[in-house]
């Protein structure tokens, strides 16, 4: 596999982003004001989620390319492997997010940015997975996991920028 290294590093990243961010939330004060809290603790769910999310979907290609599987063969089940994660989170996100949903406001930058690069992420994902004769599937691959760690960042940023505000 020629982005065996691209992966690995990308994998490095999505952990440094999880890590982080458990840190944040153990040094952080504590918020008296439950809505914001809940806002927090979302993003903290979401950076976490999305960076060992992408760690794994970072390795897999590697794991699957051991059995000597065709390429086209393992990007398209590590695409598989990697819309399930990514579509788990949404789903758990969305379920989360209910039961506060109008306690506090949404961050409209924030889910302009997510949304934006969700789609491009997405987008890459269903292109390999369905083997479409456009672009290369490593490429449009490392897209995805790009996109994921951008996500993750962003997010990791907004969470960081919340949990120290000073009202």
């Amino acid at each position: 596999m020629g982005n065996a290294e691209t992966l690995l590093s990308l994998a490095e990243i999505g952990a440094a982003f999880a890590g982080f961010a458990a840190l944040v939330s153990v040094i952080r004060p504590a918020s008296d004001k439950p809505a914001e809290a809940a806002h927090d603790l979302l993003r903290l769910r979401l950076v976490i989620s999305s960076g060992v999310a992408g760690v794994a979907a970072a390795l897999i290609p590697i794991g699957l390319d051991g059995y000597g599987l065709h390429p086209g063969l393992t990007w398209r089940l590590a695409a598989a492997a990697f819309l399930v994660f990514d579509n788990g989170i949404l789903a758990s996100f969305l379920f989360a997010y209910r039961p506060v949903r109008g306690s506090f406001e949404p961050d409209m930058l924030a889910v302009t940015i997510v949304g934006s690069l969700e789609a491009v992420e997405q987008a890459s994902l269903v292109a390999v997975l369905l083997g479409l004769p456009f672009g290369n599937p490593g490429a449009l691959y490392v897209t995805a996991l790009i996109t994921n760690i951008c996500q993750a960042g962003f997010i990791f940023v907004r969470f960081v920028g919340s949990a120290f505000r000073h009202d």
